[in-house]
C-alpha cells in the first residue's frame, strides 16, 4: 500500500480538504464515514472527489459502499491509476502495461455500484457447470480482441493487483505481515463482483488456527453451508516435505489453514495436473519459496471433524518474501536486488494474457523519468525464445528508446552479481 494524500471534495463551489489522518485515525472514523456516505448518496451530483497527490492527471476518485460490512471507501476510477504520483496508494499502471490488455472489452469493467465486475469462466453457484482446469488458449485460437472470460489465474492476479500486493515501496519494509496481506486481500475482494456475487462474500483467506479471525471465518463457513455457493479459498502452500508431499495427496497442503475447510482433491490426478500447469511455481515450492494458492471449491459440507470442500480449480502464484509475484528464479534475483537497494517498483500482472503479449517484468517508479521505467529479464537461449527476445527488444526500443528501458540477460551469467545497475533514483 502506497502513501495516502489529502482528499479534496468539491460540492458546488465549496471545496474541503481531508488529511490522511482524518481518513485513517480511529477518532475521526465516524466523521469520515459520514462524509463518504453523504457523497455516495449524492451519486456524483455536483460532487467532485480528487486525490491531492502530485500526479499530473485529474485523479478523480469515487466512493464505494460495501453492504456486507456497511463501510465506505474511496477508489480510483478504472484505468486512471497512472494519473497519480508513483508513491500514491491509487497509482497503478494502465491496462496496456499489464495482462489486462489480453481481455476483450467488458471482461473487466466498472459497474454502476462502483465495483469491478468480471466475467469468470466458471460459475460461482453449485448449479452452474464446472469449467475444466485448462490453460488459456494459444493466441491463434483466441477470439479476435482477446480472451472473452477471466480464469481463476486471472482472478488471482486481479485480487493481488487490487490489494496493491504487486507494488513495493521501501517504507513497507517489515510491515507487510501475513495479517496485513490477509486484510488487504479481503478488502480488495469487497470491490470485485461476478454476476450478483461479491467476491468477498465467498472468499476465505487462511489465518492462524488459534486466532480470533479463524473463529469468525468458521462462522462464515457455517453461514455458507447449504447456500449453494461455491467458495474461493486462499492461503500459502505448506512448507514442502518430500516424504509427505511426493506421495498421492488427498487434500491441498496449506500453511495458514485456520478458518478454512479441508480442501479435498476431486480426483487422484488433480494435483498432478496442477503441477503440470504450474511447473515454475511447483519448482519454487520444492525449493522452499513462498507460493500463494487460490482454489475454487464446492459449497462446504459439514462433517464430524468440521467442514470440507471439493476442489474444482487451483491457481498457484510464486511470491517473494515481500509478497511480490515472480515468474522465474531470475526475477527473484532482480526483486532481491531491488529490495536491497530500497527501490520503489511494481510487478505488472500477466492475468490470462498469452506469452505473445509484451509488457515488462518489473517497472521502476522512482527514477528521473516522468514515466514508469520498464525492467526486463531474459532467461532462456532456445531458438524460439531468442526470436521472441529480439521482438521484445525491438518493441521496447520503439516504445521507450534504447535508454528508456533496462534489461538483464541471465543466460550470460546467472548470479546476482552479474545483474546490471538499475537507473538512478531521482
Amino acid at each position: 500500500m502506497g502513501q495516502l494524500y489529502n482528499v479534496n471534495i468539491q460540492i458546488g463551489d465549496n471545496v474541503r480538504s481531508f488529511s490522511p489522518a482524518f481518513q485513517t485515525e480511529e477518532k475521526y472514523a465516524s466523521g469520515w464515514k459520514s462524509t463518504l456516505e453523504k457523497i455516495h448518496k449524492r451519486n456524483g451530483l455536483d460532487v467532485v472527489v480528487s486525490c491531492g497527490c502530485k500526479g499530473k492527471g485529474k485523479k478523480f476518485l469515487c466512493v464505494r459502499h460495501y453492504a456486507s460490512s456497511d463501510t465506505y471507501r474511496l477508489a480510483k476510477y478504472a484505468n486512471t491509476g497512472f494519473e497519480h504520483e508513483a508513491q500514491c496508494m491509487y497509482f497503478a499502471l494502465d491496462d496496456k502495461s499489464t495482462g489486462l490488455k489480453g481481455y476483450q472489452h467488458g471482461v473487466v469493467r466498472e459497474g454502476n455500484d462502483g465495483l469491478l465486475v468480471v466475467k469468470l469462466n466458471s460459475g460461482l453457484n453449485e448449479k452452474d457447470p464446472t469449467t475444466e482446469e485448462t490453460p488459456a488458449r494459444p493466441p491463434a485460437q483466441r477470439p479476435e480482441g482477446g480472451q472473452s472470460q477471466m480464469t481463476l489465474v486471472g482472478l488471482h492476479s486481479l485480487l493481488w493487483t487490487e490489494a496493491c500486493l504487486n507494488c513495493w515501496h521501501p517504507g513497507m519494509a517489515g510491515k507487510r505481515s501475513d495479517s496485513l496481506v490477509r486484510h488487504r486481500l479481503l478488502e480488495a475482494a469487497q470491490g470485485i463482483r461476478c454476476g450478483k456475487t461479491v467476491i468477498a462474500d465467498i472468499l476465505l483467506v487462511g489465518t492462524d488456527p488459534n486466532s480470533a479471525q479463524a473463529k469468525l471465518q468458521d462462522k462464515k463457513i457455517e453461514g455458507l453451508a447449504g447456500s449453494g455457493k461455491r467458495l474461493l479459498i486462499m492461503s500459502t502452500m505448506a512448507r514442502y516435505d518430500a516424504e509427505r508431499h511426493e506421495k498421492e495427496l488427498a487434500f491441498l497442503p496449506l500453511r495458514q489453514f485456520g478458518g478454512l475447510p479441508l480442501a479435498l482433491f476431486s480426483s487422484s490426478i488433480q494435483w498432478a495436473n496442477t503441477i503440470r500447469r504450474f511447473p515454475s511455481e511447483y519448482a519454487a515450492w520444492k525449493s522452499g519459496e513462498r507460493v500463494a494458492v487460490l482454489a475454487l471449491t464446492s459449497a462446504p459440507d459439514k462433517t464430524r471433524r468440521g467442514h470440507s470442500v471439493r476442489v474444482n480449480q487451483i491457481a498457484l502464484l510464486h511470491v517473494s518474501k515481500n509478497w511480490i509475484p515472480l515468474d522465474s528464479s531470475y526475477e527473484q534475483l532482480v526483486a532481491d536486488k531491488l529490495d536491497a537497494e530500497n527501490r520503489n517498483y511494481l510487478k505488472p500482472m500477466r492475468f490470462d494474457a498469452s506469452q505473445g503479449e509484451v509488457f515488462p517484468d518489473f517497472v521502476l517508479v522512482d527514477t528521473r523519468s516522468d514515466s514508469p521505467f520498464p525492467l526486463e529479464v531474459f532467461g532462456m537461449a532456445t531458438p524460439a525464445y531468442l526470436a521472441r527476445k529480439q521482438l521484445k527488444m525491438d518493441y521496447y526500443n520503439r516504445q521507450y528508446g534504447p535508454y528508456g528501458w533496462w534489461y538483464w540477460d541471465a543466460t550470460l551469467e546467472k548470479n546476482r552479481e552479474s545483474i546490471p545497475s538499475f537507473p538512478e533514483k531521482k
